[in-house]
């Protein structure tokens, strides 16, 4: 309307790097906010930081003493574990799983940012409610 070139958009680390507040206040506009998904995604973020905070210990002592028994139970013979059967199941290493679901989970989370920004803070106001 006033004769200015719309200039090249730039991504949001360029804008941030450069510190312009316009090209920053475009990408926030252009992001998708479902508040119900946001509002689901930060209840679920504060029930697993107040779970978190009050049961993280108990759980993992008895995770941890669930494969100690296991192991013991196959070295004396009570428990046969097939590693061939859970070796095709997975079908790859366990790192290349682990490194396969990260990525998967990264690709998720940059594509669902707002949900991503409300799970944490549930997260974070549930370990403070905690």
């Amino acid at each position: 309307m006033f004769g200015f070139a719309k200039s090249q958009q730039k991504s949001v680390v360029d804008c941030i790097k450069d510190f312009d507040m316009h090209g920053i206040m475009e990408h926030i506009k252009n992001l998708h906010f479902d508040l119900i998904e946001m509002t689901t995604f930060f209840a679920a973020g504060v029930l697993a930081g107040f779970l978190c905070k009050r049961y993280l210990k108990t759980a993992l002592l008895w995770m941890f003493v669930a494969a100690v028994l296991v192991v013991i139970f196959d070295y004396i013979g009570l428990v046969a574990i097939q590693w061939d059967f859970i070796h095709s199941i997975v079908g790859n290493s366990p790192a290349q799983t682990c490194n396969q679901l990260f990525e998967s989970l990264v690709i998720w989370a940059r594509a669902n940012v707002p949900v991503v920004v409300s799970l944490i803070a549930g997260f974070i106001a549930g370990i403070k409610v905690g």
